[in-house]
């Protein structure tokens, strides 16, 4: 696998009482011990002054020091395995996320999604990526939307 893009509820669950805790943890684990690398919105950084990137607020705002998720993250920033691609993505398909994916922040997972290369976005979230809306983003994006069980075996 070379690249994700991680949800943060994703990461957030590794620290809640949930059915994705036991995945969240052995993806957690799995993302230490291997090479892929996490992908993320230009202008990330950890330190939230510094911080510019969408996905970057959402990590800085839901995982904090002493959760595996944020363990992860600092892991991957010492070990300098993020990749940064562009929100950027065509008005067309810009236009056709914004009409699947009620919440903003949800819609830029999606953006940054089709900008890596592996095109697989890790979420826990069946509010926004419902499975009729995941397949019919497969469908016409090419982007995979899997749980954190459903990735486990292919890192």
């Amino acid at each position: 696998m070379i690249d994700l893009v991680v949800d943060t509820c994703t990461l957030v669950h590794a620290n809640s009482d949930t059915d994705y805790q036991e995945s969240s943890i052995e993806l957690i684990d799995k993302l230490i011990s291997n090479t892929t690398l996490i992908i993320v919105d230009e202008g990330f950084d950890l330190n939230e002054t510094d911080n510019r990137s969408y996905i970057g607020l959402e990590y800085i705002k839901h995982l904090t020091p002493g959760m595996l998720g944020y363990s992860l993250l600092q892991h991957i920033a010492v070990h300098g395995r993020f990749k940064f691609v562009s929100n950027s993505v065509p008005n067309a398909t810009k236009n056709r996320i914004e009409q699947l994916i009620r919440n903003k922040k949800d819609r830029m997972f999606l953006r940054i999604s089709l900008n890596s290369e592996e095109k697989k976005l890790i979420s826990h979230d069946y509010t926004d990526y419902q499975k009729n809306k995941r397949k019919t983003i497969r469908r016409e994006m090419n982007i995979d939307i899997l749980d954190a069980s459903e990735i486990i075996a292919d890192l």
